[in-house]
């Protein structure tokens, strides 16, 4: 005969069914993520996840195992990095069918890979505070001048772009990138931009380039991707140096 009485666990709000969602939920969430940008770590998933980095060796082992990701070593790096199998990749097609999915049989570059993991760790470092997330690849259908590394949607409703920068462009690519990000906040496809540094130093060599009263214009050459000074023309940046429109922030980025 079966017993009505419920054991401290199912009391405590456990049960074998939720124990499958939670997990379920975690799969799904892996496989949106290795979506969105193709390849990550083990700890930066598990940050992700909002899990101890040390507890997931069976849990990635059991993905692998079901043909949902890949553990590749990355040369340079010495991490293990996982990408998309083919059942994940399967299952990311159902997940994310607005995306046109395409198959990474090589990891990139590591300064591509660094990249890309440094805007996630970017995006979990504000997880609490967000409400969705549009990294890079989800954002071809914007008309917009430049595609910022991703837009997050805060709780508060307010959409803000990231604009991840490891190293120093030249002063030309730089005012371009902010006057591309100027015209797309005015084209309301987001109502702030958040450039994030690894370092103080690289933070500020962009803030006094943003805090210069008048900024040349360069323009792409027709038929090629350098840029080249518009001797005619130039942007008075006084109104934004008081505005929130532009924030400069030097935060923990990815770490080798």
């Amino acid at each position: 005969m079966e017993s009505d009485k419920q054991t401290p666990l199912a009391a405590g709000g456990w049960s074998r069914a939720a124990a499958i969602d939670r997990s379920r939920d975690k799969v799904e969430s892996v496989i949106r993520w290795l979506g969105w940008f193709d390849y990550s770590d083990k700890e930066t998933i598990a940050d992700m996840l909002g899990v101890a980095r040390n507890g997931q060796g069976a849990f990635f082992k059991k993905l692998e195992a079901s043909g949902f990701i890949t553990a590749e070593k990355a040369p340079g790096i010495r991490r293990v990095i996982y990408g998309l199998g083919d059942a994940g990749f399967e299952f990311a097609q159902m997940l994310l069918p607005e995306l046109e999915l395409k198959r990474r049989r090589r990891l990139p570059a590591w300064v591509s890979l660094i990249h890309s993991l440094s805007i996630q760790v970017a995006i979990i470092n504000r997880l609490n505070d967000i409400q969705a997330i549009r990294p890079e690849r989800t954002l071809k259908h914007l008309r917009a001048v430049r595609l910022p590394d991703a837009i997050i949607t805060m709780k508060d409703g307010k959409m803000v772009a990231l604009e991840v920068e490891l190293n120093h462009k030249n002063t030309a690519r730089v005012y371009n990138v902010f006057l591309s990000h100027l015209k797309n906040i005015h084209n309301e496809n987001y109502q702030k931009v958040i450039f994030i540094f690894p370092n103080d130093g690289l933070r500020r060599l962009y803030r006094e380039k943003f805090d210069q009263p008048i900024w040349p214009i360069y323009r792409q050459r027709p038929g090629s991707t350098k840029l080249v000074l518009d001797e005619k023309n130039t942007f008075n940046a006084t109104q934004l140096h008081d505005s929130e429109l532009f924030e400069f922030r030097a935060e923990e980025t990815y770490k080798l």
